[in-house]
């Protein structure tokens, strides 16, 4: 379902990226690198571009998706997306993907860092030696080793971190929150689930590992502040807006917590809120400039994942840490190509059969190809009813979205088995205000798709360039009535199939004589209007339509 020309994609790099990532879209791309262009200078720029490249500093809108006609992907160099407008992106069919995994090792490294330079005070104790002053007796710190760590957020970082603290490393005793965690992964890191609650109250030390959303912004505010123990430090390297910045200096000016380290700010850089920059100057709070991910090996390996992942979207193939798109496996894309090349084919034709409001939509898909995730054959299906009638452009991102904004109920059946085939798709749409339903149905035979069934007819013919279908009395002259016009318009006919009702509205050959048959017609060129007017006119002929497959 790729719409790929030729032409070499533009990628914009707006924040600085490694040199091995840049070299890998130069490999497939025209690159510009470009920083500091801010939110005009994006605005302005993107509209020529079909791949954006961006870490954390770029802030991505829906100002700026909305300019940028071409835009197929938008690459994170890095974790957390919040810089960039999801939603916006899924309505416009733009790929999000980021790179989940580069920088997991960075992340926990820094989060150890700051969780033992705050508890033996070495950030104060390195300013005071700098300065001339000689305290030993004045920064006493902490040892680690006994004390509970207290882990929001047991997903990748928050695991590697616990593999550092816990009894094979600083020898910590682990407790963990997150209602979406694996309990055998927890055991296996020797980590005990307990509630928000349990942590908060128990823990010598929090240590945040949560994505920034709806309902993790202030996740850590005045009341779970409260809940805490005065002698307790907070650790954030996760998102700057996950703990209340505000609430924390105050926790802290009263005495109720003993210190914080922070390397996410809700506002970065933070030297603008006062209030930050009050808790940046507390000699209890350990801060650094949004480091977690700023190792030099981290830093290439999200630039080439991320690099590599729009590589593979250019070629046509699904990016493996996609934010906004299920995740296909090649292997599924490869058996499935052929048969979202058909289904698509099949959801233009309906649309041209029937011209009317889309209301429903079915997909059947029956015997071997039912085994399979079948999710980008509905979307094969969706794009085939609306691109042709609409500006959206429709692909795995955003299919559902658009069929929501079109009011269109889009679902899907599977059957194992199917008695006549070794499987076959079936589409059937519903138009609004009308009591019928355009059905069809189709399969791939050696490699080659066919349309099966229209309607009630049993049909066997290639979707595939200008078509004229011609409801018609089976009775004698009938082909010949219409090659007959057809001859006289200088269109050649390359192929005929004569389709009768189906029996038991089931694809299948069985004739009936005197009834009604579908002649489809494959031709050169497409017929002229008027010869569809005689042909439309032809006596025994009750319907025909012109269609482009």
């Amino acid at each position: 379902m790729s719409d790929q020309s030729s032409a070499r994609p533009r990628v914009l790099v707006a924040d600085p990226i490694a040199a091995e990532g840049v070299e890998i879209l130069r490999g497939f791309a025209e690159v510009d690198e470009r920083y500091g262009l801010g939110a005009d200078g994006l605005l302005a720029a993107i509209p020529a571009y079909d791949g954006l490249v961006v870490r954390s500093e770029t802030k991505v809108t829906a100002d700026a998706i909305a300019a940028a006609e071409k835009l197929r992907i938008i690459g994170r160099a890095g974790v957390g997306v919040d810089n960039i407008d999801v939603e916006a992106a899924t309505r416009r069919g733009v790929v999000v993907v980021n790179s989940p995994t580069g920088n997991i090792v960075a992340a926990a490294e820094h989060t150890i860092a700051l969780l033992l330079a705050m508890a033996r005070r070495i950030p104060t104790a390195n300013a005071a030696m700098r300065e001339g002053r000689w305290e030993r007796s004045k920064f006493v710190g902490a040892e680690v080793r006994g004390k509970t760590l207290g882990i929001i957020g047991l997903g990748k970082v928050g695991s590697e971190v616990a593999r550092r603290a816990g009894e094979n490393g600083l020898g910590m005793r682990l407790i963990a929150h997150d209602p979406y965690a694996n309990p055998d992964n927890a055991r296996k890191l020797n980590a005990e689930l307990v509630s928000m609650d349990e942590l908060l109250a128990e823990s010598d030390f929090v240590t945040l590992h949560t994505v920034l959303t709806s309902s993790t912004r202030g996740l850590i505010g005045a009341e779970e502040l409260a809940k805490m123990k005065p002698t307790a430090r907070i650790i954030n390297c996760a998102r700057g807006g996950v703990v209340d910045e505000t609430a924390l200096l105050a926790a802290l000016k009263e005495n109720r917590l003993a210190g914080a380290a922070l390397d996410v700010f809700s506002k970065e850089p933070p030297f603008s809120s006062p209030a930050l920059q009050e808790l940046i100057a507390d000699p209890r709070v350990v801060v650094t400039p949004h480091l977690g991910a700023s190792t030099e090996e981290a830093q290439v390996s999200v630039a080439v994942d991320v690099a590599e992942q729009m590589r593979d979207v250019f070629q046509g193939e699904a990016p493996r840490a996609a934010v906004n798109a299920p995740l296909i496996l090649p292997e599924t894309l490869r058996v499935l190509e052929p048969w979202m090349e058909l289904v698509e084919k099949l959801g233009r034709l309906c649309t041209q059969l029937r011209p009317a409001a889309l209301k429903r939509a079915e997909l059947s898909v029956a015997g071997e190809l039912a085994q399979f995730d079948t999710r980008p054959l509905t979307t094969a299906l969706i794009k085939g009813l609306l691109e042709p009638i609409s500006e959206a452009r429709v692909n795995l991102v955003n299919a559902q979205v658009v069929a929501r904004e079109w009011g269109m109920q889009v679902t899907e059946s599977r059957s194992t088995a199917h008695e006549q085939y070794a499987s076959l798709v079936t589409v059937r749409v519903r138009s609004d205000g009308e009591g019928e339903e355009t059905t069809l149905a189709g399969t791939i035979t050696w490699g080659e798709p066919r349309i099966v069934r229209v309607d009630r007819f049993a049909t066997d013919f290639t979707p595939r360039g200008h078509i004229l279908l011609a409801r018609n009395l089976d009775r004698p002259g009938m082909i010949g009535k219409v090659g007959v016009i057809l001859g006289e318009a200088g269109v050649n006919i390359s192929h005929m199939d004569v389709g009768p009702v189906a029996v038991g509205m089931a694809p299948g050959r069985t004739r009936h004589p005197g009834g009604e048959a579908l002649m489809a017609l494959s031709l050169d060129e497409a017929p002229p209007e008027d010869a569809v007017e005689r042909i439309r006119a032809t006596d025994g002929i009750m319907d025909v339509r012109s269609v482009r497959i």
